[in-house]
Formats: structure tokens, C-alpha cells, sequence
């Protein structure tokens, strides 16, 4: 015969208790266990469950009325974490009996914002004797940062070399809106053309 468990075993004695003695208010608890996911989860002994449970939001009474009894005295209810932000009170009431309450700890509904999913890499490939680039839905800049790992030259140099190489890829010609995913990579002669200087000042100048 399997061991009966301690959890099990006080249910049990509880239950006797209940169903064999004279109910009194002494028996009976109404406390908070947890609130997780939006689901309360409250221990209530009581000699009936045919009783009221009210959340005091502030001065009104908000009645709750998708109770679930889950286990042997717990009670579960959804509720929205914004309302339980305060400290909310609880109320069991049952006719002919005290009213019992608990005060719900204030909760903290803050989520933290989920990372968007990274962006495939850049790649740069050949085919067919030509050097292409597949951006991967990445920004001109980071094309260019990449590609200046390759050819070693500043990565200013490389978004003109790369726009100019390139200009039917960008909207209406303009460098800020890159539309096509595949490029044709620089001459490496042009990168080589451009003055690190002069393409850092005319990248500043568009962005103003």
C-alpha cells in the first residue's frame, strides 16, 4: 500500500473535521496562496461554496463570478493584473456567516519587452565571376560595415561605393531607402577612389 502523503494526509484530516463537527469561525481561513499568469489562487475552508466572492477595487465591490474549485480548498479565478496593482481586498461572504477577507499583495504587472528576432547575416558570395551581396534585410550600414571587413576600408567609403554600384536598389536614388535585398559589390578600384574624408562629411550632410 502506497504511503499516504503529509498534504494528503491533512486534506483528509480536514475534511473529517468539516463533515463531523459543528462548524465554527475558527475553522474556517480564507488566505492567499499565489497569482501567477493571471490566475489567483486562493486557499478557502468553508462550510459551503455556495458563498460570494467580491474584489474591492477602491470604494466599489467588483463581484467575481468564474470561480474554479481546483484542488481541495483552492479557489482559482483570472483576473487582470491591473487590478490587483494596489493591494486589492478579497471578500468571501457567505449568508449566515462572518465575512472573511485578505488583502491580495500588491502585484507588478511591468513585462519586459521581448528582443525582436536577429536579422540573418550579410552575405557576400560569388556567382558566375560576379561578387553579389545579400543584405539579409539589413540596413546599408551594416552591408557596409560588413563588406569593409573584407576590403579594409572605412565603412563610409563603403556605403558610397555600394550606392554607387548600386543606385536602382535605393528608392528614387535616395541612400536612406534601400528597397532591393541583392547588390552587386563594389569595384574594389572605386572604394579606393573615394576619400574616407569626403564620404564621412556627405553621409553627415544627408542626415541632417
Amino acid at each position: 500500500m502506497d504511503p499516504v502523503s503529509p498534504m494528503v494526509r491533512q486534506s483528509l484530516l480536514l475534511l473529517v473535521m468539516l463533515t463531523t463537527t459543528p462548524f465554527s469561525a475558527a475553522t474556517e481561513t480564507f488566505s492567499f496562496q499565489s497569482y501567477q499568469q493571471g490566475v489567483l489562487r486562493m486557499t478557502l475552508i468553508s462550510p459551503s461554496l455556495d458563498g460570494e466572492l467580491l474584489l474591492r477595487r477602491g470604494e466599489q465591490f467588483e463581484p467575481l463570478n468564474n470561480i474554479v474549485l481546483e484542488r481541495l480548498f483552492t479557489l482559482r479565478v483570472a483576473l487582470p493584473c491591473q487590478w490587483l496593482t494596489d493591494g486589492s481586498i478579497l471578500y468571501w461572504s457567505l449568508p449566515g456567516r462572518p465575512l472573511l477577507s485578505v488583502t491580495i499583495p500588491a502585484q507588478s504587472c511591468v513585462t519586459a519587452p521581448s528582443a525582436p528576432p536577429p536579422l540573418p547575416p550579410v552575405l557576400i558570395y560569388g556567382k558566375q565571376g560576379k561578387c553579389l551581396i545579400d543584405t539579409g534585410g539589413n540596413t546599408l550600414w551594416r552591408v557596409a560595415t560588413e563588406l569593409a571587413k573584407r576590403n579594409r576600408a572605412s565603412i563610409y567609403q563603403n556605403v558610397y561605393a555600394i550606392f554607387v554600384t548600386n543606385k536602382r536598389a535605393f528608392a528614387g536614388e535616395d541612400i536612406h531607402r534601400l528597397r532591393s535585398r541583392r547588390l552587386y559589390c563594389p569595384d574594389p578600384a572605386l572604394v579606393d577612389h573615394i576619400e574616407p574624408e569626403h564620404a564621412s562629411r556627405m553621409f553627415k550632410e544627408t542626415v541632417r
